[in-house]
C-alpha cells in the first residue's frame, strides 16, 4: 500500500541505564536508502474488539542480524521525544471520543424517531432522556476539546499564560472526552434496544470503536495521575487556580460555583496528601475538574443561545435546542460531580484496606 513503511522505535542503546531514562527513539524505515529490505518484519495481526480498520501488528527486529535505524534526537532521549508527540495525540484521541459520541448520537436519533411502538419511540420519556443526555454529554466535551485546542493555538502564537491552561486542559480533554465516548456509544445501543446488540444496526460498532479511546496515548488513569502530579502539583496549583479565577468571574449558575469550590477544596487536599492518596483520588479529581470547566463553556453557550433567541438571530430550532442542552448539564452534570468529592477525599483509605491477595479472593 506504500513504497515504504518508517517505524519510530523506542529502544534502548548499549550500556544504558535500566529504567525509562535509558531509552532512545530511533528511525527504523522498512526500507533502507540503498532500497534493500532492512531486517524487520510483521509476525502476527492482532484481533481486536473494534477500529478493525487500524490494524494492530506484533513487529520483530533484527532476526537476522540486526535492524538498522537512525537515532531521533539526543541518546537517551527517547521518552520526551515520544511526549512531544503523545501530547498531541491526546487531544486527537479526546476528539476521537467526541466524533463518535456524534455518530451515535445521530444513529439513536434517526432510529428513535422511526421505530415505532404504539408511537415513536423518541416520545417515550426515558428515550428521551437517553437522548438528551447524549446530546448533552456530546456537546459539553466538544466545547472542552475546542477551548483546549485554542489555548494551543494561542500558546503557538506566544500566549505563555495559554501554555499553561492547554497543559492543564490536555488530560482533562483526553480523558473525559473519551469516557464520553463510551457512554454515549454505550447509551446509543440502549435506545436501539435489542437491536442495538445485532451488529446489522451500526450501534454495536460505536461502543467497540470507542472503548480502545480511553486506553490509548496514555491510559485515562496515567492522565489523571499526569493532572494531580505533573500539572497539579508541579506549580503547587497555580494553573488550576488561574482556570478556577476565570471560571469564579464569569460563571452565574449556582450549583457551578459550588462545584468549582468543591473542586478548589479537593485540590487543596490533594496536594497535603501523600502518593497514595493523591492517585487514589486522581481519577474522582479529574471528572470533577472536568465537569466544572465544561459546566463554564456550556453556561457560556447558554448565554449566547439566549441572546440569539432574544435578538431574533440564528436557526431558532438549533438556539432553543442549545438553551435546554446547556440547562440540562448545570441541572444534572454538575450535581453527579458532587459525588465524586467523596472518592477524592477518601483517597486511598479503603483501597489499601486489602492485600493484593485478599483483594484477589
Amino acid at each position: 500500500m506504500a513504497e515504504n513503511i518508517i517505524h519510530l522505535v523506542l529502544a534502548r542503546t548499549p550500556d544504558a541505564p535500566a529504567g525509562t531514562k535509558g531509552i532512545s527513539l530511533f528511525l527504523v524505515p522498512k526500507i533502507l536508502p540503498d532500497g534493500t529490505r532492512n531486517d524487520l518484519r510483521c509476525v502476527s495481526i492482532e484481533h481486536k474488539l473494534g477500529i478493525h480498520s487500524s490494524p494492530t501488528c506484533v513487529m520483530s527486529y533484527g532476526d537476522e542480524g540486526g535492524a538498522k535505524g537512525w537515532l531521533i534526537g539526543p541518546e537517551m532521549g527517547g521518552m520526551r521525544a515520544m511526549f512531544t508527540m503523545m501530547n498531541n495525540a491526546r487531544l486527537n484521541v479526546g476528539l476521537q471520543g467526541v466524533q463518535i459520541a456524534e455518530r451515535a448520537t445521530q444513529q439513536a436519533l434517526y432510529y428513535a424517531k422511526d421505530r415505532v411502538q404504539v408511537k415513536a419511540i423518541i416520545e417515550h420519556p426515558d428515550v428521551r432522556r437517553m437522548l438528551l443526555r447524549m446530546k448533552t454529554l456530546t456537546e459539553a466535551s466538544r466545547a472542552l476539546l475546542y477551548y483546549a485546542a485554542g489555548q494551543v493555538d494561542r500558546a503557538r502564537l506566544g500566549e505563555d499564560d495559554a501554555k499553561v491552561r492547554a497543559d492543564l486542559l490536555t488530560p482533562l480533554a483526553k480523558a473525559y472526552g473519551t469516557d464520553i465516548g463510551c457512554e454515549v456509544a454505550s447509551i446509543g445501543i440502549q435506545v436501539h434496544g435489542g437491536m442495538g446488540f445485532v451488529e446489522e444496526t451500526g450501534a454495536a460498532q460505536h461502543y467497540r470503536d470507542a472503548r480502545i479511546a480511553p486506553i490509548y496515548e496514555g491510559t485515562n488513569g496515567i492522565q489523571a495521575a499526569d493532572l494531580v502530579g505533573r500539572k497539579l502539583a508541579g506549580d503547587g496549583g497555580v494553573g488550576l487556580a488561574s482556570l478556577i479565577a476565570d471560571i469564579r468571574a464569569e460563571a452565574k449558575d449556582a450549583r457551578l460555583l459550588s462545584l468549582v469550590d468543591l473542586v478548589e477544596e479537593c485540590a487543596a487536599d490533594i496536594l497535603k496528601a501523600d502518593m497514595d492518596d493523591r492517585l487514589a483520588g486522581s481519577y474522582a479529581f479529574l471528572t470533577m475538574t472536568s465537569v466544572m470547566t465544561c459546566g463554564w463553556l456550556m453556561e457560556r453557550q447558554l448565554r449566547v443561545a439566549e441572546a440569539g433567541i432574544a435578538a431574533g438571530e440564528g436557526d431558532p430550532a438549533f438556539l432553543k435546542a442549545k438553551t435546554v442542552t446547556a440547562r440540562y448539564y448545570l441541572a444534572t452534570m454538575i450535581a453527579e460531580a458532587f459525588g465524586q468529592a467523596a472518592a477524592v477525599k477518601n483517597g486511598a483509605e479503603l483501597l489499601y484496606v486489602l492485600s493484593s491477595e485478599e483483594l484477589a479472593a
